[in-house]
């Protein structure tokens, strides 16, 4: 098959530093060497990978997460460095003794036809799962080990022995709960680099200067959460309504009420990611999450990834 080249109607500013792509590395690591036979998966969308090992026939249904990685500052200080922040913050009794962490709402390019944080904002109230995602410990080189030193490796092997003679070897990942997982929340006025999310080591989260609360997740809850939507059934993608859900999206991604003509542009751009998904992905509905997911990184910087069934 002959890959097209895909030309975006806007430039995503790619502003993420290396420690932000390294977030999802190691995320994606985690999820693609977890053990396959427990009927729920979680997978993110490469360039047909899973299509060529031939995972994608039988899905039927799936849960969307859409996540994009921050990397926060961290203040020491925070009732000298960040006053007005702290101020608020110990009047919710938050405990900041340790320091607090920070991050910025990305500014909005000049040819976006609305900011990321707008999208994130629109995604959610459309019913999608999103969040921003963010290590919650000092020290970066952390994040290879998952946030927590365990014999070198985020990865702990147990050998488990039942009854005496068979033998169970399990994976643990010491991973999830310093990854913390914070939704958009609500749409902020004026510009966006103008506001902040703060968050300490307790996860207690607050948004900037709309002086919000908002509640968060670390990544453990998060995942426990979306196995439970997809065995409910609760904001499940299927083969009858795909459709739907990509219109939906690629609405967001117009900000249509904003410039009603970028809408079809959006939709060309999806189309020709569309007919660049490799021929041996058979399933429509998977095929067009597949192209969608590079249509969203790509003019968005946000990544796409499924909740998965394989029991259905």
């Amino acid at each position: 098959m002959t890959t097209k080249k895909v030309r975006a109607p806007w430039s995503n500013p790619s502003d993420a530093p290396v420690i932000e792509q390294s977030i999802h590395d190691y995320i994606v690591s985690i999820f693609r060497m977890s053990p396959r036979d427990r009927g729920v998966e979680i997978i993110p969308i490469s360039p047909g990978a899973e299509a060529k090992r031939g995972w994608d026939a039988a899905v039927k249904q799936v849960v969307p997460l859409f996540f994009q990685y921050k990397l926060p500052d961290f203040t020491s200080r925070p009732q000298s460095t960040q006053a007005a922040a702290h101020a608020r913050r110990q009047e919710w009794k938050f405990n900041d003794a340790d320091g607090l962490f920070h991050f910025r709402l990305r500014a909005k390019a000049a040819n976006e036809p609305r900011s990321q944080h707008e999208l994130l904002v629109d995604l959610q109230d459309q019913g999608a799962r999103v969040f921003y995602v963010s290590p919650s410990f000092i020290d970066f080189k952390r994040l290879r080990f998952g946030g927590e030193l365990i014999n070198e490796s985020p990865w702990v092997s147990s050998h488990i022995s039942l009854l005496g003679w068979s033998i169970l070897e399990r994976v643990d990942v010491p991973v999830f709960r310093d990854l913390i997982c914070i939704p958009p929340h609500q749409n902020v006025d004026g510009k966006p680099e103008d506001h902040q999310f703060y968050f300490n080591r307790h996860h207690e989260v607050s948004l900037h200067s709309e002086a919000a609360q908002v509640e968060a997740l670390n990544l453990r809850e998060l995942l426990v959460d979306q196995i439970g939507l997809v065995r409910q059934q609760v904001g499940v993608v299927s083969r009858e309504n795909y459709e739907g859900f990509v219109a939906g999206v690629i609405v967001a991604l117009a900000g249509e009420s904003i410039n009603p003509e970028s809408r079809s542009t959006v939709r060309r751009f999806f189309e020709a990611h569309l007919d660049n998904v490799p021929a041996e992905d058979t399933n429509q509905m998977m095929r067009s999450m597949r192209a969608l997911a590079r249509t969203v990184k790509k003019l968005s910087g946000i990544e796409m990834m499924l909740t998965i069934d394989r029991t259905t």
